[in-house]
């Protein structure tokens, strides 16, 4: 990622390159005694490197400058003539860098990833194949992620958003999938690399070679590589008063670790590390991303282009930063001030001094008649220095994000500021969100295409897939076949007038403007909407039916263990379900079925047990009784068998 030099010749990391392939064949690997070797040697890639880093030297010097507004370095004052330093004055030094950071790294680490593996039915393969590459993606991320944590380092996503916030530039790191050699098990290696020492070669297909450049000091590469090597000077570009240290055990040891289309080779300027050894990769087992909308240009008129290239979030800051740290400086001092003021004796000698400081409480000084001691006065800021203070705090919040974000509300705010809020606070996050989204699709590609090589045993993974369904399986190269491709989006979770969206929400659904399906999509914003309706339509269906329910009720009182309530219910199903197959009769209209168990009165009695005139029918003769009445004596009782 270099720009052409003015005359439009290549730069001559990417000069060497051309020329070691014209010097080998076009053939990039070559098979010496069954050993893979690389086409570029030893001193070809510390040559590629070095040549490269001095390629990007304004960008990596932009990235370490950055890197230091980040740690909150403190502020130097200098003289707006002369540009020296201005020692024994007041220092103050903003904290806005940092928190401005901090927030936008934390709204990329509250971003939603979305990687699917959308179904095609013209292309002929199952759906649970595509089912089974993402969760392929996605158990890989995970495991990778728990991989990181063990080597106490931050996750994938963390490493990322700070890259793309405080480096910028552009973001890249390792993908490769690796066997334990304990338990020869497979497991994804994704590492970030830190921009400013990632070096590369681009060719017509992409990435030709890749290199991670790093220090390391003799008891860490014993450690890691098995190999006592002896500490040499440093080959870096950087003089060594700017490398620090010239001892070159205690600076470190460069080490490169090296990757081209086939082979991997770790080396330092006198030692290799680890021998040449395929990787396993179809193509270079990197991914890389260009931070922003800048491409590489080239001009005659302009030089040290290379430095623009993928801006981190203090494009535009950088100057505004050191202004408002100067006011600031000059407040500080002034308000210092009124602690000690400057303190003026007069004496006839004009050698007089006070041997204690006066202002402390209850300081004595003693005088000569005509001596005298008194402060100058307090020096005041212009009266321009609170618009000019405005001035520089609009733009910093303009080429930043509105202070609100930060909570600094003082008055409620209406719909219409939310969303200007966030259309500014989106300007911000727009590239750098595009470029973590970006990598990631091309880690979960150069996974698959990996595993897909058939040299890697069955994996097992484990995660949440993106139809929030919970998995741990082993999968294998043979079910994953033919799908489709990968689809990646990282969604960011800005501040929103929700109640606004709602009501046009509900006024297309009223209205019958748009689909319910497009109102969840392009209205409520919902990243799976189709998932959204069919939990929707599994609501309705469990409320739908009386069996629904109680066959619902069964299996929540089940899953809490309440066995004797789910039997309740169970008992209920069973019974109504034997009335739809025709088992037992359906229930009349009178409610006289003994296997209907909800004909109930109002007052929750069971009316097989009423008499006739509680359940509206007509009295029975044979077992009515009409009451107490007066029968004279000797009568017969009507229908009595009068004997002779």
């Amino acid at each position: 990622m270099t720009q052409l030099n003015g005359n439009g010749s290549p730069p001559g990391f990417l000069q060497n390159f051309l020329d070691s392939v014209l010097r080998r064949g076009t053939d990039t690997e070559t098979e010496i005694q069954g050993e893979t070797k690389s086409s570029f040697s030893d001193d070809d890639i510390i040559a590629m490197v070095a040549q490269h880093e001095q390629d990007v030297l304004p960008l990596t010097d932009r990235m370490d400058t950055d890197f230091d507004r980040y740690r909150l370095i403190p502020h130097v004052n200098r003289d707006p003539e002369t540009n020296d330093v201005l020692e024994g004055y007041a220092v103050y030094t903003s904290p806005a860098p940092r928190a401005f950071a901090d927030k936008v790294i934390s709204w990329i680490n509250l971003s939603e990833l979305m990687l699917r593996v959308p179904h095609i039915e013209a292309g002929g393969h199952q759906q649970e194949a595509d089912n089974l590459k993402e969760r392929f993606a996605i158990g890989n991320l995970k495991a990778a992620d728990e991989r990181l944590k063990r080597m106490l380092q931050p996750s994938l996503r963390n490493q990322l958003a700070f890259f793309v916030t405080v480096r910028g530039g552009y973001i890249g790191g390792r993908c490769l999938l690796a066997k334990n050699p304990d338990t020869g098990e497979t497991y994804a290696d994704i590492t970030a690399w830190d921009p400013r020492n990632m070096h590369w070669g681009v060719g017509a297909d992409g990435l030709e070679w890749v290199c991670y450049k790093i220090k390391k000091t003799r008891a860490q590469i014993k450690a890691e590589y098995g190999v006592d090597v002896v500490a040499k000077p440093s080959d870096s570009i950087e003089p060594a008063d700017k490398r620090g240290s010239t001892d070159p055990e205690l600076e470190g040891i460069d080490t490169y670790d090296f990757y081209d289309k086939n082979i991997n080779r770790v080396i330092t300027s006198a030692d290799v590390l680890k021998d040449s050894a395929p990787h396993g990769s179809p193509r270079v087992p990197a991914f890389m991303v260009l931070l922003g909308s800048m491409p590489l240009l080239q001009s005659d008129m302009a030089e040290n282009m290379i430095a623009q290239v993928g801006e981190s979030v203090y494009a535009g800051l950088r100057d505004v930063y050191t202004k408002n740290n100067d006011i600031m400086s000059i407040m500080l001092e002034i308000v210092q001030r009124a602690r000690r003021q400057t303190v003026i004796t007069e004496s006839q000698g004009g050698n007089k001094t006070l041997p204690e400081d006066p202002f402390k409480q209850g300081t004595a000084i003693a005088t000569k008649t005509g001596e005298k001691i008194y402060t100058l006065e307090l020096q005041e800021l212009a009266r321009e220095t609170g618009a000019y203070m405005a001035t520089v705090a609009g733009e910093i919040q303009r080429m930043s994000i509105p202070y609100s974000e930060y909570g600094e509300t003082p008055f409620q705010l209406s719909g219409y500021a939310i969303t200007q809020l966030r259309q500014a606070s989106e300007s911000v996050l727009f590239s750098r969100i595009e470029a973590i989204s970006s990598a990631y699709e091309q880690i979960a590609n150069l996974l698959y295409d990996q595993y897909m090589t058939g040299q890697f045993d069955a994996i097992k993974l484990s995660g949440v897939d993106s139809h929030r369904a919970r998995f741990s399986q082993r999968i294998t190269v043979e079910e994953l076949g033919e799908t489709c491709d990968y689809e990646t989006s990282l969604v960011s979770q800005l501040p929103q007038d929700e109640a606004a969206k709602w009501a046009v929400a509900q006024m297309a659904k009223d209205g019958h403007f748009m689909s319910t399906e497009d109102i969840l999509d392009k209205i409520l914003g919902i990243q799976d909407a189709q998932q959204t309706t069919d939990k929707v339509k599994l609501e309705m269906a469990e409320q739908g039916l009386p069996e629904a329910v109680f066959y619902d009720m069964m299996m929540a009182a089940a899953n809490r263990g309440e066995m004797q309530i789910a039997m309740i219910y169970l008992q209920e199903y069973q019974r109504l379900m034997a009335v739809k197959t025709g088992q037992i009769p359906p229930a009349p209209a009178d409610g006289n079925n003994p296997g209907n168990r909800q004909q109930f009165t109002p007052s929750g009695q069971d009316p097989r047990v009423l008499p006739e005139a509680a359940t509206g029918a007509a009295p029975s003769p044979q077992t009515s009784n009409n009451g107490t009445s007066f029968i004279a004596p000797g009568t017969p009782r009507p229908g009595a068998w009068n004997q002779p």
